[in-house]
C-alpha cells in the first residue's frame, strides 16, 4: 500500500472521529436535528480541512527516512494460486456463516456455525501467510478481509443481534433520531450515538446495520493499516510486517465484535497508543489528540488515560529538562488516582456496600491451566485460552527486555511502561471500591476495564517480542518455518474460537440471545394488554421489547421503565425472586404497586433452569396464559381486580 493511500484511509479516521466529536458535543448542548446536523457536519469538515492542511505541509519535505524498495519479484503461477485460494476460502468461510445465521436463543455461535469452518478458517489462515511471505502486494487487503471475518462472527449469525447492552444503545440512537435529543444527556456514550445518527441522516442507511457495522468494520480497516504505518518506520521489513500483523489476531480482540461505547473507545485507544510511536510532529499530534477526545466523549474509562498519555507525548517532545523533571511524576500520579477518584466521587453518597472482589478473582484465575478432559483440539483451544494471560505477560516482559537492550531507539516506549505501571496501580485502589450504584455481579467490571487499558498499554511491547520471534523463525529452514506457519494458524483459529461466547464442556457463557420467540413474546403482550402494564422477563426479553417498542414506557416519575433492566431496575429483582424462589401472585402485585398499575406479565424461556417447575406454578398462580412458538416462551398474566 503506497504513502498516498495510505494517508487518505488514516484522514478518513481522523474524519470520523471530528464527525463524532462534534456531534456527540452538539448533541449534549442542543440536539441532533437538522440544524444540530448542520453545525456537526460544518464543524467537522472545517476542522479536517484545517487539519489536513497543516498536517500535509508539515509532512511534504520533513525529511522523513527514504523509503527502499526491494525488487519487485515476477509474479509467478504459485502468487496467483495463492492469492485465489485465500479468496475461495474467505468466500467460503463467509457463506458459511450467512448460512447459518439464526433467530434462535443461543448461547454461542459456534452452536450452530458447523465444525468444518474452523477448517476453512485454517486453511484461509495458512493461505494468507503464503502470501504474506511470497505475494507481499495485496496481502495487506486481504489481512483487512481477514479481521473483518474475525471481528464479523456475531455480527452475521446473531439475526437479531448480539448482546444486551447494544440493544440499548441502538433504542436510544433510534429515539435521538426522531426527536433530536434523549434526556439525560451524561457526558459519555455522547460519541457513539453522534457518529451513528449523523452517519444514518447523511447516507440513509437502516440505524440498525450502521451500529452493528461500525466498530468490526473499523477495527478491522484501521488497526491492520495503522500497525502498519507503525511497522513501516520502525522496521521497514515488509514480509515480517505483514505476518506479524496477521500474528496480532493470536492476541485475541473480544472487545472488537459488537459496538458499545466502552468498545468504540477501546479500539480509538489502541490505535492512539500505536499512532504515538510514531508521533513526529505537532499535526501527527493534534490528530492524537482529537483522538483522544472522541474517545473521552465515548466512554471516559478509555478517554481519560488516552488525554493522560498525550500530557505524556507533550512532554516527551518538550526540550525542556525541567519541564520533564516535574512533570512526568506529576503525570504518573495522577494516572494512579483520577479513576479511583472518579468512581470513589459516585460511591459516596450511595448505600454502603462490600468491596468489588475484582483483585481477588483475577488473582486466583492467575494461575497456569493444563485442560485434558476433551479431544485434542478443544484441550489445545483452552490451553492456549486459559493460559492467555501468561503468554501476554511473558511476551510483554521480552518486549521490556528488548526496548532496555536498544534503549536509545527504543526511548518513547518507556512513557508506555511509565501508564500501564500507573493504570495498573490505579486498577489496584480501584478493586478496592465497592460500587455500590451497581448490580453485585457487575461490580468487578469497572476495575477490570482499568486492568485492561493498562495491559494495551504493554501493546509496543509485546509487538517488539513477536516482530523478534518473527525474525528469528524466518531465518530458519523451509521445514521449520512450514511448521511455524502451522502452529499459527492453529494458534488464530483457536484464537478465534474462545473471542467469542463459548458453550462446551469447559466454558459456558451462560447469555442467551434474543429470538423470534422473544419478539413474537413482547408483541403478544403489547397487542393484548388493555390498560398500562409492566413485564418481569428476563433480560433478552427486555432486550426484545426495545428493539421492538423502544423506551416505550416509564413509571414513577419516568424513573421506572416497564421492562427489567439488570443494572438498575428493582423489577429485574423481582423476576429473580419469581423464577429462583416462587412466581406467585404475591411477588408480582409487589413490582405492580412499584410501577402503580394493575396489569402485568410473567414470561418464561424454555430454557431457563428449573423451566418445568416454574411453568406448573405459574400455571397455578396466574389469570391466564399463552404459548408462544410451540412452548419456546411462555406469558403469564396477572390482574390485580
Amino acid at each position: 500500500m503506497n504513502d498516498k493511500l495510505l494517508n487518505i484511509i488514516n484522514s478518513f479516521l481522523t474524519l470520523i472521529c471530528l464527525i463524532s466529536l462534534f456531534g456527540g458535543l452538539v448533541y449534549r448542548f442542543y440536539s441532533l436535528n437538522l440544524a444540530g446536523l448542520a453545525i456537526s457536519l460544518t464543524l467537522a469538515i472545517i476542522s479536517f480541512i484545517i487539519i489536513q492542511y497543516f498536517y500535509f505541509y508539515a509532512n511534504k519535505n520533513n525529511g522523513r527516512q527514504r523509503e527502499v524498495k526491494a525488487p519487485n519479484p515476477k509474479f509467478r503461477l504459485v502468487n496467483y494460486l495463492l492469492l485465489a485460494s485465500y479468496l475461495l476460502l474467505l468466500i467460503a468461510s463467509f457463506y458459511i456463516l450467512l448460512s447459518h445465521e439464526t433467530a434462535n436463543s443461543i448461547i454461542s455461535p459456534w452452536q450452530v456455525v458447523p465444525k468444518y469452518f474452523f477448517i476453512i478458517y485454517g486453511l484461509a489462515t495458512l493461505s494468507l501467510i503464503g502470501n504474506a511471505i511470497i505475494n507481499k502486494k495485496f496481502t495487506l487487503w486481504l489481512i483487512i478481509a481477514h479481521y473483518f471475518l474475525s471481528f464479523s462472527v456475531a455480527l452475521i449469525v446473531y439475526r437479531l443481534g448480539y448482546g444486551y447492552d447494544s440493544f440499548i444503545h441502538l433504542a436510544t440512537e433510534n429515539l435521538i433520531d426522531k426527536i433530536g435529543a434523549v434526556e439525560p444527556k451524561p457526558f459519555y456514550y455522547l460519541g457513539q450515538y453522534g457518529l451513528v445518527v449523523i452517519l444514518h441522516k447523511i447516507t440513509t442507511l437502516p440505524l440498525v446495520w450502521l451500529d452493528k457495522l461500525l466498530l468490526p468494520l473499523l477495527a478491522a480497516i484501521f488497526l491492520p493499516i495503522t500497525l502498519w504505518r507503525v511497522l513501516k518506520v520502525w522496521f521497514n521489513e515488509e514480509r515480517l510486517n505483514l505476518i506479524l500483523i496477521l500474528s496480532s489476531l493470536a492476541l485475541t480482540f473480544p472487545f472488537l465484535i459488537i459496538t458499545t461505547p466502552q468498545n468504540l473507545a477501546y479500539f480509538l485507544l489502541i490505535i492512539i497508543i500505536l499512532l504515538g510511536l510514531v508521533c513526529k510532529n505537532l499535526p501527527d499530534y493534534f490528530i492524537i489528540l482529537i483522538l483522544s477526545l472522541t474517545a473521552l466523549i465515548i466512554q471516559p474509562i478509555a478517554g481519560l488515560p488516552t488525554l493522560l498519555f498525550c500530557a505524556f507525548l507533550a512532554v516527551y517532545h518538550s526540550d525542556k529538562i525541567n519541564i520533564k523533571k516535574y512533570f512526568y511524576p506529576l503525570l504518573a500520579i495522577v494516572t494512579v488516582l483520577i479513576l479511583p477518584a472518579s468512581f470513589y466521587f459516585l460511591n459516596r453518597q450511595l448505600p454502603s456496600a462490600e468491596s468489588s472482589g475484582a483483585l481477588i478473582r483475577e488473582i486466583g484465575q492467575f494461575k497456569l491451566n493444563i485442560p485434558g478432559q476433551e479431544n485434542f483440539i478443544l484441550n489445545f483451544a483452552y490451553l492456549y485460552g486459559y493460559n492467555l494471560k501468561f503468554i501476554f505477560t511473558l511476551l510483554a516482559l521480552s518486549g521490556i527486555f528488548i526496548a532496555f537492550r536498544y534503549r536509545k531507539q527504543c526511548k518513547i516506549l518507556w512513557l508506555y511502561f511509565t501508564l500501564a505501571a500507573s493504570l495498573f496501580i490505579s486498577y489496584l485502589i480501584t478493586a478496592k471500591i465497592p460500587f455500590a450504584f451497581l448490580i453485585n455481579y457487575e461490580r468487578s467490571d469497572y476495575p477490570q476495564r482499568i486492568l485492561l487499558v493498562a495491559c494495551l498499554f504493554l501493546l509496543p511491547f509485546v509487538i517488539l517480542a513477536i516482530y523478534a520471534m518473527i525474525e528469528k523463525i524466518l531465518a530458519q529452514n523451509f521445514i521449520f518455518k512450514l511448521s511455524w506457519a502451522v502452529v499459527l494458524t492453529i494458534l488464530i483459529s483457536s484464537s478465534l474460537y474462545i473471542t467469542y461466547p463459548r458453550y462446551d464442556n469447559y466454558f459456558n457463557s451462560r447469555g442467551y440471545s434474543v429470538s423470534s420467540s422473544d419478539i413474537k413474546a413482547v408483541n403478544w403482550i403489547n397487542n393484548n394488554s388493555k390498560n398500562d402494564y409492566l413485564v418481569l422477563a428476563n433480560q433478552q426479553v427486555g432486550a426484545a421489547a426495545l428493539n421492538q417498542f423502544g423506551f416505550k414506557k416509564y413509571y414513577g416519575n419516568g424513573q421506572l421503565f416497564y421492562y427489567p433492566i439488570p443494572t438498575s431496575s428493582p423489577l429485574y429483582q423481582s423476576y429473580l425472586d419469581m423464577v429462583y424462589k416462587k412466581p406467585d401472585r404475591e411477588t408480582i402485585f409487589r413490582a405492580l404497586d412499584l410501577a402503580g398499575v394493575n396489569e402485568g406479565y410473567f414470561v418464561l424461556n424454555k430454557y431457563w433452569w428449573a423451566f418445568k417447575k416454574i411453568l406448573d406454578e405459574a400455571k397455578l398462580s396466574a389469570d391466564s396464559w399463552q404459548e408462544i412458538d410451540n412452548g419456546e416462551v411462555y406469558v403469564f398474566k396477572y390482574e390485580r381486580k
